[in-house]
């Protein structure tokens, strides 16, 4: 046999060895990738050994010709089957979702919450309460210089000093006849000049269409009592309050005499001391200012 055909020869042999090596290895390789999901390590690492064998021949030496090439591409398939008999780690589909870690819903941003709205203040009620009237006792008086109808007065109302207060009463009084009266005196105005005289607070007086007169409180009331009316408890406001919120002409209205003469709110007596403060004379069913 020539060489020629010896050649040929071995190649058909080598075809039929292959042939009958793959058609061994199909079942095998077709059972794998329907089966396994991922391989170890180790299998990788036979992978990556499988190739550089290919490459270089065993023991790292290069291959010498085609037919050194197939055999030793058939060992080195003969050697990677059998080391993923023995190592290879099959991992099923339904083991990879179920190891999927959950899906976390992202939190939902809480509401701001509506902060509470102010709420209005109860509207203040004006009434007696709200005035701050005191007994008092003229001291001095005189008429004024340049007001005809005016008498200047200081009056103590219990504090360090006497009050200033200018009255409209010279068409009703002399100003020998003021020295030493009782009078009820409101306190929480501000001063402000009447003619030029600086008068801080009023003598309250009753009015009708006739004359004028003094409110007086009880003989046994003491010098800078504050008047009550029963029913009507609270602070007085203060000064500006008095003017800005128009206290006056909230109380004024209801602020009169009963057919006894006594000062009375709503028909609710003004007292001090024991006893109800009254118009001078008794005078009835007149306006308090």
């Amino acid at each position: 046999m020539t060489h020629d055909a010896h050649r040929r020869l071995h190649k058909i042999l080598l075809l039929i060895i292959m042939k009958l090596v793959v058609a061994a290895l199909i079942p095998t390789i077709a059972s794998a990738f329907v089966s396994t999901a991922t391989t170890s390590v180790s299998s990788r690492s036979s992978v990556a050994t499988t190739k550089l064998a290919v490459a270089t021949g065993p023991n790292g030496k290069a291959a010498s010709s085609k037919e050194e090439d197939l055999a030793l591409t058939l060992q080195i398939i003969m050697q990677s089957l059998a080391s993923q008999d023995d190592g290879d780690t099959i991992v099923d589909d339904d083991d990879d979702d179920n190891s999927a870690a959950p899906v976390q819903e992202e939190p939902k941003a809480e509401k701001k919450k509506k902060k509470p709205q102010p709420q209005e203040a109860a509207p203040v009620q004006m009434d007696v309460s709200k005035l701050d009237i005191r007994v008092g006792v003229i001291l001095e008086a005189w008429e004024h210089e340049e007001a005809d109808k005016l008498f200047c007065e200081k009056i103590d109302i219990g504090e360090e000093q006497p009050r200033e207060i200018a009255s409209g009463l010279r068409a009703y009084y002399k100003a020998e006849d003021l020295v030493g009266k009782r009078v009820c005196v409101l306190a929480n105005l501000k001063t402000r000049k009447l003619v030029g005289f600086p008068s801080h607070g009023m003598v309250l007086c009753a009015s009708n269409d006739d004359s004028v007169v003094f409110v007086n409180p009880p003989d046994d009331a003491a010098i800078g009592e504050r008047v009550a009316c029963a029913g009507f408890d609270g602070e007085p406001a203060t000064e500006n309050a008095v003017g800005k919120k128009k206290v006056l002409e909230a109380v004024f209205p209801d602020l009169k005499t009963d057919s006894n003469g006594v000062a009375s709110y709503k028909g609710v007596p003004l007292t001090a001391g024991s006893g109800n403060c009254v118009a001078e004379g008794g005078m009835a069913d007149a306006q308090v200012s």
